[in-house]
């Protein structure tokens, strides 16, 4: 399902240290027709700037410095802005990963991310994974113990095999066995 967006009334937030990757990313949203687009180079200054609480997407990296000494980037940031109130929390999340693995790949999914960029990035790359996150989004889940886009990416084909789940319930009683009966059974051995 692809919505109309008005990217002229949609603000962007690009959390990243690397001044080049953020001017690319830059260049990429205005040319796409973003609205605003703001810029932070470490996490206490993105959360300052969420402050607003008008920004539909963030461009995050994995490992954003926080200057005052805390480790506050990756999927605790992506954590922090599911957890946050009003629509900032449902924003779509990009994360950027320099060094991926499997490991970091998984935390950023599991912390709600809604797609992830690999480094080095490519402006076809960036077009498809930030049209999706924004166009075609995936369901967005709040259960206790997650709030995020919904991490299933594949759709299974019908399975074509007997559907035992399917099947009439047997509605035979069935004997409930006591102790007594188990060690009768024993004993006949």
């Amino acid at each position: 399902m692809i919505s109309d967006i008005k990217y002229e009334r949609c603000e962007a937030l690009i959390a990243h240290p690397n001044r080049q990757l953020t001017e690319f990313m830059r260049q990429f949203l205005r040319d796409k027709g973003f609205g605003s687009i703001v810029l932070a180079t470490g996490s206490r200054d993105a959360v300052k700037l969420l402050k607003r609480n008008k920004t539909r997407l963030l461009i995050v990296d994995y490992d954003l410095p926080d200057f005052g000494g805390a480790d506050f980037g990756g999927a605790d940031f992506i954590k922090f802005i599911r957890i946050c109130d009003g629509p900032l929390s449902e924003a779509a999340v990009c994360i950027v990963i320099s060094k991926p693995n499997r490991q970091k790949v998984l935390a950023a999914r599991d912390a709600g991310a809604n797609e992830v960029f690999a480094l080095p990035l490519t402006l076809n790359v960036a077009e498809q994974k930030i049209t999706r996150a924004l166009e075609d989004p995936a369901p967005f889940i709040r259960v206790p113990t997650y709030t995020g886009p919904c991490r299933r990416r594949v759709s299974l084909e019908a399975w074509g095999g007997d559907d035992r789940r399917g099947a009439a319930p047997n509605t035979e009683p069935q004997k409930v066995l006591g102790i007594s009966d188990i060690l009768a059974a024993s004993n006949r051995r």
